[in-house]
């Protein structure tokens, strides 16, 4: 289990009851980790040149937001598995990188967050909630009632990778673009990469390839 403060933390800024979400993923092991530093961060990170040609953007530090309003879900345990960073508390460092190519409005953002401890168990856990929360509805703040779809994406050679293809629909009918999801995780630290138009399964799954090459370079042996 996580910590229960993080728990409330969450519950309290979501819309979902404290005692409907139980918080699984990412249990921190007792043994100690060094956190990645800004330097080794921003290494990690995607370059312009990782993405293809007309893609602009950068990288710097940033501090992990507090969550706002994530909505309400069912089943309670899917929000945990839509926002599974949420519960892990402020890491020791924060990058966040932002890359976008104005047409057709596409844009990835990549998360880079170092924790002390190891968080070996992230990627199973989220395994462990996928056949629960391949398809769960989230009401938003506006009271509107979506229904998501998520399909696990391999990512051929990278070890420690949870990836996701999302599909939204809303009742009003109105086409919602498919969005990209995926988390590296070695030692303390992981690699947050979401992404939306502009992208298929397969160009998808080699970007997350790049991040988790550039990752590895960074932490070293």
């Amino acid at each position: 289990m996580v910590v229960a403060a993080f728990a409330l933390t969450v519950a309290g800024c979501s819309g979902q009851p404290e005692d409907d979400i139980d918080p699984v993923v990412g249990t921190p092991s007792v043994t100690p980790v060094v956190p990645l530093s800004v330097a080794q961060a921003t290494k990690a990170a995607l370059l312009v040149s990782d993405l293809p040609k007309g893609w602009d953007g950068g990288v710097a530090a940033d501090a992990l937001p507090t969550p706002g309003y994530r909505g309400e879900y069912d089943p309670p345990e899917c929000l945990v598995f839509r926002h599974p960073t949420d519960l892990l508390g402020t890491p020791t460092t924060a990058v966040r990188g932002q890359y976008f190519i104005r047409e057709p409005g596409a844009s990835v953002t990549e998360f880079i967050w170092s924790w002390p401890t190891r968080l070996d168990s992230f990627v199973a856990d989220l395994t462990a909630l996928l056949p629960k929360c391949s398809k769960y509805t989230m009401v938003s703040s506006d009271k509107v009632k979506y229904t998501w779809t998520a399909t696990r994406l391999v990512v051929p050679g990278v070890a420690g990778a949870f990836a996701l293809r999302y599909r939204s629909s809303a009742p009003d009918g109105d086409p919602i673009p498919v969005m990209y999801t995926a988390y590296v995780v070695r030692g303390g630290t992981i690699v947050d990469l979401e992404a939306d138009i502009g992208f298929t399964d397969a160009t998808f799954s080699r970007l997350v390839a790049k991040a988790a090459a550039r990752l590895n370079a960074a932490v070293g042996p």
